[in-house]
């Protein structure tokens, strides 16, 4: 049996009695050399978690196997950012009890004296800068992590014109504790350490005192909808073709691109990777969709490249990031995304559909001229546990004025597949 234990912020004064219960009833207990200085009376055998996970996941498959109940030790809550979907995945068919602990984040809204239940949340421990929210519209909750401090996310805001408040917690709970509120300007220049920390993005203009104090200053918070910067596209769709830029390259058809969008069902804190992004047709107008969020526009040939670069600065969109290369090849910058849309496979389909980082429950959409690729595609799909499968076929027909009389022009026939992707089994 698996005991998986959230330990809150990795104080004794912060465990509840039902966890130091617990944890005595185990045989074995795992967990970080901090986290198992916790139990100091514990009887059973004592495994110190490695750096490399694969290692403690043999300890712990090896306990299992012996039929022993064993702890695993994670800090914060184990549902998030932690080590649970990993044991998940692991263990599949394992008896599994998880017990909650105090997360990072409750820590520091608390001490942020905040309510969280509309917040938003992120994590830049191992993952691109770019996944912040581009737009400040909520309270953002970000785990930092590695190369990526909070000095750095406040430099990348300052370096996009922007200087929200930042709120920073490290170690909270600790004898070293650190909690500060700042801009983002003081915050990159501040000296001290902060290599465990959370952080709080405070929403900008939130309050008629902060329109009426950033006036009276002559400053604009570019955090905010206030920004003197290009505004955007917003959530405009079916955007007239003839407005892109697109040289020689293919581009999606309004009339088509407005269908993939719907069946995309985009939110507006998604994250959205567009493969084979072409001129970013697709990818501007998702970006007025995901404002919150980011979209990915992966993209192999040069030309198409600095067109979709091109279209992000002709529609003034920010939360757009051009990855130049071939899919699945470049999958590693990206982070866990919500909604992939497949424009271009160059005959990789199988490659991209087993490697690309969907959430689970995330949408996926495809798009094919031939029969071939949709057959492809819906006995891939199905393999890969993709649910609520769905295939529709669309011709487009425009009436074109020729002197006194409209004359049909009918667009090339395309396939839309949608589907949902199911949890791992």
């Amino acid at each position: 049996m698996l005991q998986v234990i959230g330990i809150g912020p990795g104080r004794p004064e912060w465990l509840p009695p039902a966890i130091i219960e617990l944890v005595q009833n185990c045989e074995v207990l795992i967990g970080g050399s901090r986290a198992l200085e916790l139990f100091p009376d514990f009887q059973g055998s004592r495994y110190t978690l490695s750096g490399k996970l694969a290692d403690s996941i043999e300890v712990i498959r090896k306990a299992l196997q012996e039929n022993k109940v064993v702890g695993v030790l994670v800090s914060g809550d184990p549902g998030f950012f932690s080590f649970l979907p990993r044991l998940k995945k692991e263990f599949p068919e394992e008896k599994m009890d998880v017990h909650p602990g105090i997360s990072s984040l409750q820590f520091a809204f608390a001490r942020a004296e905040l309510a969280w239940q509309e917040a938003a949340f992120a994590s830049v421990h191992g993952r691109d800068l770019s996944v912040l929210p581009q737009v400040i519209t909520r309270p953002t909750a970000v785990l930092t992590g590695g190369e990526n401090t909070p000095q750095k996310i406040a430099q990348y805001y300052l370096d996009r014109g922007c200087r929200p408040k930042i709120s920073v917690g490290n170690a909270l709970s600790y004898p070293e504790e650190f909690w500060a509120t700042m801009d983002a300007e003081q915050l990159a220049q501040e000296k001290t350490s902060l290599k465990n920390a959370i952080v709080i993005l405070h929403p900008s203009l939130g309050t008629d005192m902060d329109k009426d104090t950033e006036q009276r200053n002559g400053q604009v918070n570019p955090g905010s909808s206030a920004n003197s910067g290009k505004k955007g596209i917003g959530s405009r769709l079916g955007i007239p073709d003839e407005e892109f830029l697109r040289g020689k390259v293919p581009m999606t058809k309004s009339e088509i691109r407005v269908q993939v969008l719907a069946k995309a069902q985009i939110s507006k804190t998604d994250n959205v990777v567009d493969i084979g992004a072409g001129t970013g047709s697709i990818s501007i107008e998702a970006a007025g969709l995901a404002s919150e969020g980011m979209v990915y526009a992966i993209e192999h040939h040069t030309e198409a490249q600095e067109l979709i670069l091109a279209n992000q600065d002709k529609f003034g969109v920010d939360n757009l990031r051009l990855i130049p290369g071939a899919a699945p090849d470049v999958f590693g910058e990206l982070p866990t995304v919500d909604v992939c849309i497949i424009g271009g496979s160059n005959g990789r389909l199988a490659e991209i559909l087993a490697k690309v980082p969907l959430a689970d429950g995330g949408r996926i959409v495809i798009t094919a001229v031939t029969i071939e690729t949709v057959a492809q595609g819906l006995k891939l799909l199905s393999e890969y546990n993709y649910q609520d499968i769905d295939t529709i076929s669309i011709q487009a027909v425009r009436w074109k004025a020729v002197q006194t009389l409209h004359m049909a022009q009918a667009l090339n026939p395309i396939f839309i597949i949608s589907a949902r992707k199911g949890e791992a089994s």
